[in-house]
């Protein structure tokens, strides 16, 4: 069974939520997260989010990782 409790607290009247014009820009960052799989949300919420699932979450510097002999090769 679903509690309604925390939905009737944010959104008394639900409806009225559910009839509120959409930001075109919020759809799109929407679609966008759902195609790359990631939470959307600022930085605090990404924080927070991480510490709680205690996993990386925010994206990494892109392209390959350089493997073990490039490292120690670049060290003095």
């Amino acid at each position: 069974m679903t509690t309604l409790a925390p939905v009737r607290e944010r959104y008394p009247d639900f409806a009225a939520f559910l009839s509120e014009e959409l930001d075109p820009g919020m759809i799109e960052r929407l679609r966008g997260a759902e195609s790359v799989g990631r939470p959307l949300g600022d930085c605090k919420f990404l924080d927070t989010i991480e510490r709680k699932t205690q996993r990386v979450l925010k994206p990494a510097k892109r392209g390959p990782k350089p493997r073990e002999q490039e490292l120690s090769a670049l060290s003095p």
